[in-house]
């Protein structure tokens, strides 16, 4: 779930979207849930819309004619890029990152995406304080002396004044910032290109990335997995943060190089890093990373308390309301804004 935006703002949709649909009592709904998953709880839309679940390409194919309305439960489902779109006109997420969506046809269509803000944004960014706050005070190193009976009296490094930056300042990376440095951090902020946001200050383009890595304690990417950004974190990378920095990544796995990332821990270049985020998922049982003592292996949960799914269902549920009384939606996704092939301002790897 804990699955990530890029920096642009969600915001509701048009009126001109809104007057477009025509009035739907009681509509069709897909609900896409990954195979082995739990449902999510849809009680109260089968009082609002015909809801049909699948989990199959052959499911999918059979509940698309007539179906305008998708509700999206699984971030890494292969379908829509298998099937295709069919008839939908509008497409709900029940996490931020729209990973799913960026095909071609559907960034090319008037489909409209919306996601389910507000749900984790907080709770990833909470995950990430604690994770700073596990390597400082060496917490791990605690709990595997207790299991040890030995009694070592050891000093530890302080959070207030820590130098982080966050790169991705979306909904999670925004979350993240500013808990953070309600923490006491001084935190530096890196997006696509360099502007000064009302809530955050200043934050610094992309160009800066290289010089802000050399003076951070601390990197945490928030970012979403494009093109630009597949392997943006690599052994070059990797060299320009200074000695003994951590890396934290909330955001996609593939944005890191596994091979990269171990051989700069094994190196010294890095002191540790803290993943709830892979390449590939589930990781396998075979990966090295899950025998280092220097990488907290998280598999991909740090935005899901309990009671999410359904937390999310009331974000659809809120939306298909509007949807049924022909108004604006709530947090709308212009995918176009996030086509790398419309970017010109990406970042570059070195």
């Amino acid at each position: 779930m804990s699955s990530y935006a890029s920096e642009h703002e969600d915001n509701r949709g048009s009126a001109d979207e809104g007057k477009a649909r025509g009035a739907v009592s009681r509509p069709k709904v897909m609900v896409i849930v990954q195979e082995g998953r739990p449902l999510p709880p849809l009680e109260r839309l089968e009082a609002e819309a015909d809801v049909a679940v699948v989990r199959t390409a052959d499911e999918f194919r059979a509940a698309q004619p007539g179906t305008e309305i998708l509700f999206l439960n699984d971030f890494r489902t292969k379908l829509l890029r298998e099937v295709g779109p069919g008839e939908l006109r509008w497409i709900h997420t029940s996490s931020i990152g729209v990973d799913s969506l960026m095909t071609r046809e559907i960034i090319d269509s008037d489909i409209v995406v919306s996601n389910s803000r507000g749900v984790c944004e907080r709770p990833i960014a909470e995950w990430v304080l604690g994770v700073l706050l596990m390597f400082t005070k060496d917490l791990r190193r605690t709990i595997e002396l207790q299991q040890a009976r030995t009694w070592q009296h050891r000093e530890t490094e302080p959070l207030l004044g820590r130098k982080v930056l966050v790169v991705g300042p979306g909904p999670v990376g925004r979350e993240t910032v500013l808990l953070l440095r309600a923490a006491g951090m001084d935190v530096d902020i890196v997006g696509r290109s360099a502007r000064n946001d009302a809530q955050l200050g200043h934050i610094s383009g992309f160009d800066d990335l290289d010089r802000l890595l050399g003076i951070a304690d601390d990197v945490v990417l928030t970012l979403p997995l494009t093109e630009e950004t597949r392997g943006l974190f690599n052994s070059s990378r990797f060299k320009k943060m200074q000695p003994g920095a951590r890396l934290v990544n909330v955001g996609r796995g593939a944005v890191v190089v596994e091979q990269d990332l171990l051989e700069s821990l094994d190196s010294g270049r890095l002191g540790g890093a803290a993943l709830d985020v892979f390449e590939h998922e589930p990781l396998d049982a075979a990966n090295p990373l899950w025998s280092r003592r220097d990488i907290l292996v998280s598999p991909h949960a740090s935005g899901d308390l309990i009671g999410w799914r359904g937390k999310v269902v009331d974000c659809f549920a809120r939306n298909l309301s509007l949807w049924k009384a022909n108004e604006p939606l709530n947090d709308v996704v212009d995918l176009k804004k996030l086509d790398p092939s419309a970017s010109a301002m990406a970042p570059k790897r070195p």
